[in-house]
Parts: C-alpha cells; sequence; structure tokens
C-alpha cells in the first residue's frame, strides 16, 4: 500500500503535479517517518508550491535522518530565500559549497543571490565561472554572466547584445524544437465578440508591470477578455488589481516549459503580451513555439532583445528604441508615440515638499552601481544619499564603500515603497545610474518634482531616461 502510494506520488513528481505530489509523499512520510528521502520529496513539492515554511521544516527533518543529504540543504536555502531571509539562504548554500566546493546547484544558488538581493554582480559572475561549459549547469551559468554583464561589464554594448542573441538561439528553443505551435485557425473557431489577451508574467505585483501597464489594461478589459498566467509567488494589492480586471486567472508558476507552452496553446488566446522577459527565462522558452496567434514584448524584463524570433513586435517609443537601432532586437520595434509606457502613481505617492535636499539621490538597486557609475560619483564631491533596502546586506554596502569615504554616503533602507517615495521626494536631484539606467523610479522621481540626472547607452535598459 505504501509502496503504491510512494510510485504514484513520485510520478506526479515527474509530471510536475505537485499538490498530488505533495499529498503523497506526506502520507508515505507520515508512515515511514525515518525515511529521509520521502522527507525531502515533500520540501521539493511544497518549495514549487511556493509553502516555503512548510518546505523548509520538511527537508530539515530530512536532513535530521541524512545530514549528508545536501540536495536538502538547497531546499532550505531556497525556503529561505522565498521568505526574504536572504542571509540564512546565503549560509544554507555556502554549508552545501564547503562539503563540495564544486557543488553547481549552490554556486547557482549564491550567484542569484549575489546579483539580485546583495547587489554584486561581478561576484555572481565569479560564483559561476567555473560551471562554464558543463553539461548540467552551463546554461545557467552562461545566463547568470549574460544578465550580470547588463549591470557591469567591459564590452561593448553591441557585443553582449550579440551574445544574448547568440545564447537564445542555442538555449531558448524549447526541447531544440523548430516547428511552432498551431493554435485554432480562426475561421475554425466559433465567433466571439470579445478578443482573448493573454498576459504573461512572474511580476504582477508592486512592480514596473504595475505602474507602466495597468492604465493600459484597464482600457483593454473594457473590450476584451483579459487571461492572466501569474508566474510569480508574490501577492500584494497590485496583484489583487490584475485580477480584478481578468476573465480567467492562471497560477502557473511550477509548469516547466513545456507544459507552459501547452497550457498558453490551450487558452486560444488571439494576443500574449509577455510582461516577463529576461525576469523568466523560462517563460521565454515557452513563447519560442509561440502558443498564441500574435505576441508581444512590453514591460517587465524589458532591458535587452530576447533574440527570439516568434515576436510580432517589441513595444517601445523613439527614446527608448529608435528603429535606426532596429538591427539589435529580433522583435520588430513597434514605437508608440508619446511613450511606450504611462505611469500610474499609487495612491500614496507623496506631494513634492516646498523645500528639497541638495544633498544628490541615488535610487537603484545595488546591482545597478556599476565600477564605471561608482566612479563617477568619486568625482561628485560632498555627500550623496543611497536609498534601497538591500542595503541592509553587508555586502551591498562594501561595494560602494571601495569608492567612497563611509562620510560622504548616507545609506537609507526603506521597510516600505511607500517610505522609498518620500525620502526620494526629498531631494532636488536623483543621479541615475549606468550602464544600465533607471526606469520606473526615474518616473516616480519625476512625478515628484526631483530633477533626474542621466547617461543615454545603446541598449533599452540603458535608455530609461532618454526622453527626460
Amino acid at each position: 500500500m505504501t509502496r503504491e502510494l510512494i510510485e504514484s506520488a513520485q510520478r506526479a513528481m515527474a509530471d510536475g503535479r505537485w499538490t498530488e505530489a505533495a499529498q503523497g509523499f506526506g502520507l508515505a512520510a507520515q508512515r515511514q517517518r525515518g525515511n529521509a528521502g520521502l522527507w525531502h520529496n515533500l520540501g521539493v513539492s511544497l518549495l514549487a508550491l511556493g509553502r516555503a515554511e512548510g518546505a523548509q521544516a520538511a527537508c530539515e527533518h530530512a536532513l535530521l535522518l541524512a545530514p549528508q543529504l545536501w540536495q536538502s540543504r538547497l531546499v532550505v536555502g531556497k525556503a529561505h530565500k522565498s521568505q526574504g531571509r536572504f542571509q540564512e539562504a546565503d549560509q544554507s548554500f555556502a554549508q552545501v559549497m564547503q562539503a563540495d566546493p564544486a557543488n553547481g546547484a549552490a554556486r547557482i544558488a549564491r550567484a542569484d543571490l549575489a546579483m539580485n538581493v546583495f547587489g554584486a554582480p561581478l561576484r555572481a559572475v565569479q560564483w559561476v565561472k567555473p560551471l562554464l561549459g558543463t553539461a548540467e549547469h552551463g546554461n545557467d551559468a552562461e545566463l547568470t554572466t549574460l544578465m550580470a554583464s547588463l549591470y557591469d561589464r567591459d564590452e561593448p554594448a553591441q557585443a553582449l547584445n550579440q551574445r544574448v542573441i547568440d545564447f537564445s538561439r542555442r538555449v531558448l528553443r524549447l526541447d531544440g524544437a523548430t516547428q511552432r505551435l498551431t493554435p485554432t485557425p480562426s475561421a475554425a473557431r466559433s465567433p466571439r465578440a470579445r478578443p482573448r489577451v493573454g498576459l504573461l508574467s512572474p511580476l504582477f505585483c508592486v512592480s514596473p508591470v504595475y505602474f507602466f501597464t495597468i492604465a493600459g489594461w484597464r482600457h483593454v478589459a473594457r473590450g476584451c477578455e483579459l487571461v492572466v498566467f501569474n508566474r510569480g509567488h508574490k501577492a500584494d494589492w497590485a496583484t489583487q488589481a490584475f485580477k480584478d480586471l481578468s476573465s480567467q486567472w492562471h497560477e502557473v508558476q511550477a509548469l516547466d516549459a513545456s507544459r507552459l507552452a501547452q497550457s498558453l496553446q490551450a487558452a486560444d488566446l488571439d494576443v500574449l503580451y509577455d510582461l516577463g522577459g529576461w525576469m523568466d527565462p523560462v517563460g521565454l522558452q515557452a513563447l519560442s513555439v509561440k502558443p498564441a496567434r500574435q505576441m508581444f514584448k512590453w514591460v517587465g524584463g524589458q532591458s535587452v532583445t530576447t533574440g527570439l524570433d516568434v515576436f510580432d513586435g517589441w513595444i517601445g517609443d523613439e527614446w527608448q528604441s529608435p528603429h535606426s537601432l532596429q538591427h539589435l532586437y529580433t522583435e520588430p520595434l513597434v514605437n508608440i508615440p508619446g511613450g511606450y509606457a504611462s505611469y500610474t502613481p499609487p495612491d500614496y505617492l507623496p506631494p513634492a515638499p516646498a523645500r528639497k535636499r541638495d544633498v544628490p539621490v541615488v535610487f537603484a538597486n545595488p546591482a545597478k552601481l556599476s565600477r564605471a557609475f561608482l566612479s563617477h560619483l568619486q568625482t561628485i564631491k560632498g555627500p550623496k544619499c543611497l536609498i534601497h533596502q538591500q542595503f541592509r546586506f553587508a555586502q551591498a554596502r562594501e561595494q560602494v564603500l571601495q569608492y567612497l569615504d563611509a562620510g560622504d554616503v548616507e545609506f537609507v533602507t526603506p521597510s516600505s515603497h511607500r517610505e522609498a517615495l518620500e525620502v526620494l521626494g526629498q531631494h532636488k536631484e536623483m543621479l541615475d545610474t549606468f550602464p544600465y539606467s533607471s526606469g520606473l523610479t526615474a518616473r516616480e522621481a519625476q512625478a515628484m518634482g526631483v530633477k533626474v540626472k542621466a547617461h543615454t547607452g545603446t541598449l533599452f535598459c540603458e535608455r530609461h531616461a532618454s526622453a527626460s
């Protein structure tokens, strides 16, 4: 009986049916409490469902039974990360590497934290460097290196752009597929008055996807069915705003690229907007077979071309993506007159104060503070204010203090988006980062009367303030 239960749970895990897998392994683990493998598989299944606390508890129990089970240590680290306990997550991955310095999964995980949490993209590159070219982790290592290079690099922008395109052509082909899915032809479908518009993203939350696109979707929802495919686990008031507009809402976080493509195709979409981009490579891989009749790339991980040839358009404008730069994109440029995105401020956007501070402010993810930008800050005499919650981590502060005197730097670590805006609005001038420039934060600064001093580059992510 228990053996059949375990075999059923294993099949469910192999098929990505995580709810069934979790139920099966949970029952089996209660029957065989000394079986570390069952507790580990339960943890893996719960993590896939976004249930981080349960995943952590299950894998910690597995480690009590089998301390050498490094795979469970990895799950514990990922569970810590999901709960925002980033230092503990890094410690878990470091423990795996202490036992096995070459462990690729731990190196990839530490690189992710280094770049996306601790603001150290060059450290991320060092973590994955030994994995480049390896069969198991080579693609992830290369992707990490490419994304880190958007923030800080020595090579020209066009050379990096070509490497991104080459990577997409080699890696983001679903199982090497060259055939695209063929949605039901329009003539074969029953007539319908409201077109079906799909949205795909891990960022249906308080993020640029909300602030830059929600006004558009409110307009579209009046005459279309919005079918939302949510790839993220975060839920907040902005998530609810998307839910309120949607005709259908699909939670697809746990789907691999193949199953995601099938789910998108089954939705019978007239048009699909990708709002995840390089924030969701699995999503891009699913889109490589074009599971909707028309597809467009818009806000969300829209830092650089996807390198895919399946999109019907890349939504930009004459400043962000002028037609003279079409050679950098595999997608046809569709430029919107007046601007590619409209900014919808939150209800809590503070009014501009009557008097502002002369101290220049930098409001950016620490990963955007490149060597070139920090060297530029060195030339600006006097104090500077740096705002971001990630500056609460010593790793993020340390890279700044390699260039600037501690006495000249004020680190502000706001506990909320509202608090960050309140601090930002108190300053006269914001210094924009480069080569990766500010997008949402530049719009927020301008909305509060803060002047933005920016550099304009070549790639999409280098031109966010080009219309200022």
